[in-house]
């Protein structure tokens, strides 16, 4: 190649959008979808990194389908799971329609180490970039800590403190691994937010188990506290939330010798 003479072929192209078929117009629309959306972008559209296997096709286990119903039907949800049962994967596409179908939401993505944040956010980044032209939302912003949409809606990742998520209005929270923050920040932290979910926001809550005695067992308790005073059962728990459990033996490929 001469001096000076740039290689084509080493840069990365920028999406370009495309006339819409009815067949495109179709898909965009099963997407859209409010009830359904969700778990069909994410079946059609969506690939996942696997530790041995690289990129492959979301194909979802029946805990991940509950997950994916959790997130999406109940405006509280907390989700207690084994470790490496795939949460994060389920966690990146979800936040990701709803940006994309959900125009003007500010989303926080809190973790307890600012390593578990950037992990989402890397996902969800891998997957936007698996989805075709004719479904993706265009970016405005597009790095390692946020993502903004060019429908109004932004993604942005941060490590759990006192402070995260003070002073913005959020329409979704997304607390990985709660049970892993420190008691007294995660007190804090719980307290502050507490006002922003009183006017309107979702939380979804995942983490594995960590202690009996912190926010995110105390925020369990209540969820599987499911009768009011009169002893009617409750679709959701005394505090809104909606539990989930996902054993560790749930997982397909573990059995008694991966044990």
């Amino acid at each position: 190649m001469a001096r000076g003479t740039a290689d084509t072929s080493l840069v990365k192209q920028g999406y370009s959008k495309t006339a819409y078929t009815p067949d495109s117009l179709e898909d965009f629309k099963n997407c859209a979808d409010p009830v359904n959306g969700p778990l069909y972008f994410m079946n059609n559209h969506v690939k996942i990194q696997h530790p041995t296997k690289g990129g492959i096709d979301f194909d979802p286990f029946s805990y991940q389908l509950d997950l994916i119903e959790n997130y999406n039907n109940y405006r509280y949800s907390i989700n207690m799971l084994g470790r490496q049962m795939g949460k994060t994967t389920v966690a990146a596409g979800y936040l990701l329609w709803y940006a994309m179908f959900k125009p003007d939401s500010t989303i926080l993505v809190a973790a307890h180490k600012a390593a578990g944040a950037f992990e989402i956010m890397q996902r969800i980044r891998y997957a936007y970039e698996s989805v075709p032209d004719h479904i993706r939302a265009g970016v405005t912003e597009y790095n390692k800590g946020s993502m903004a949409f060019d429908n109004g809606s932004r993604i942005v990742s941060a490590t759990t403190t006192e402070n995260t998520g003070r002073g913005m209005s959020l329409t979704l929270v997304y607390l990985d691994e709660f049970a892993f923050v420190p008691p007294r920040i995660a007190s804090e932290f719980w307290t502050a937010l507490s006002p922003t979910l009183a006017t309107g926001g979702k939380c979804i809550i995942t983490s594995t188990p960590n202690s009996d005695e912190d926010t995110f067992a105390s925020i369990w308790n209540s969820a599987n506290k499911m009768f009011d005073e009169h002893g009617n059962e409750q679709e959701v728990g005394v505090n809104g939330f909606k539990p989930l459990l996902a054993k560790w033996d749930e997982h397909p490929d573990r059995d008694a010798n991966w044990a």
